[in-house]
């Protein structure tokens, strides 16, 4: 069951967008997302790009709503991009192949998706006049060593950097994340699936940690980025981290043990959210204790606009503070899974399994 963003996390600026299109629109965060949109506002139009027509099809007939429109198409084709964008106000550019192992075979493809794609889709909006277009990075970007990792971080790069080609047209911004919990091709996935068929749980190394991050969460942190208006920046959430055995405590029965496969080419044992650098000039952001807290990373150089949209970063609004990434108790420390002092338990690992539900497929 997807779960929706109510109103009452929307504590945030008027959304000022009728026509949305999400790509890779058939995908978990993209259900989800439009789950959301079609709640919150009810007068907009969301299109949902992906490759896949039968998910199309069951997507269509889930959602059962005039107000979403399936577009057929891949990120590698500019000219369906700039028919998919014409009169969009929002573009959420989710697509990505994403699975570590096939990135390290298929090289090419991920380039060709994940970073010429993300090219043709900032092609797309500049041509079209999208006004707000935000890309979906990931932990993996951070310091990178695996294919899918460089192909996002130069994404990434390309994606902030296109601001300079449209200082009074889209806005670029992205947002950075890690896995989503209970997603699909996540490993609560493979885990309850190994479950129910009573295999054993797999895992490649005891010492690996994770930061946790639920769907809604990501919804919010995309919303949030969307209504503020950002140009430039790459926006990451204040996010728990967990080790994996601990994961894998919380989900087996009292007395059942894992096993240890070893490491898989190009996985890391901790993943980072913000490089030092990015720590060091990031800005801090927590308005409220019911509001999810947000580091925003200015970009690096900022050669475009004038008055306001260069402004934000010279002189930020008084509720974001100039600060590394923040403990809890107003420390410094790396924003890195292993070392990250909010750490989730077992218990609180069960609570949260339990709070996840079915899978969010």
């Amino acid at each position: 069951m997807l779960q929706s963003v109510g109103q009452a996390d929307m504590d945030m600026p008027a959304f000022p967008y009728q026509t949305i299109l999400i790509t890779g629109g058939t995908g978990t965060f993209a259900r989800a997302m439009t789950r959301s949109l079609l709640d919150l506002f009810p007068t907009i139009t969301i299109r949902l790009l992906s490759r896949d027509e039968y998910k199309q099809q069951l997507m269509e007939r889930e959602f059962f709503d005039a107000r979403l429109r399936f577009f057929l198409g891949d990120v590698r084709d500019v000219n369906r991009l700039i028919l998919a964008c014409k009169d969009v106000d929002l573009l959420i550019h989710a697509a990505a192949l994403k699975h570590i192992d096939r990135g390290e075979y298929d090289v090419l493809e991920f380039i060709q998706t994940n970073v010429l794609g993300t090219a043709n889709m900032i092609a797309a909006c500049q041509t079209t006049g999208v006004q707000q277009a935000i890309f979906l990075s990931t932990d993996k970007s951070v310091q990178p060593v695996n294919v899918y990792g460089a192909t996002k971080a130069l994404a990434e790069r390309l994606w902030i950097q296109a601001n300079h080609y449209s200082p009074h047209g889209t806005r670029f911004a992205a947002v950075r994340y890690g896995n989503i919990m209970g997603s699909r091709g996540s490993v609560i996935e493979a885990w309850r699936a190994a479950l129910v068929a009573g295999h054993p749980l797999r895992l490649t190394h005891e010492a690996m940690t994770r930061f946790y991050m639920r769907t809604p969460e990501a919804v919010r942190l995309v919303l949030w980025t969307a209504v503020h208006g950002l140009r430039g920046g790459v926006v990451v959430p204040h996010l728990p981290a967990f080790a994996i055995v601990d994961l894998a405590r919380a989900m087996l029965p009292d007395g059942q043990q894992w096993e240890v496969m070893g490491t898989r080419p190009g996985e890391k044992l901790a993943e980072r959210l913000l490089t030092d650098d990015e720590q060091a000039r990031a800005y801090f952001y927590g308005p409220g204790a019911n509001i999810p807290v947000y580091y925003v990373i200015p970009p690096l150089t900022q050669h475009w606009g004038a008055g306001d949209e260069r402004a934000l970063w010279q002189t930020p609004p008084a509720e974001m503070l100039v600060g590394q990434a923040w403990d809890g108790a107003g420390s410094q420390v790396a924003y890195a899974s292993d070392v990250w002092p909010w750490q989730l338990g077992v218990d609180d690992l069960r609570q949260r399994l339990a709070g996840l539900g079915e899978m969010q497929g």
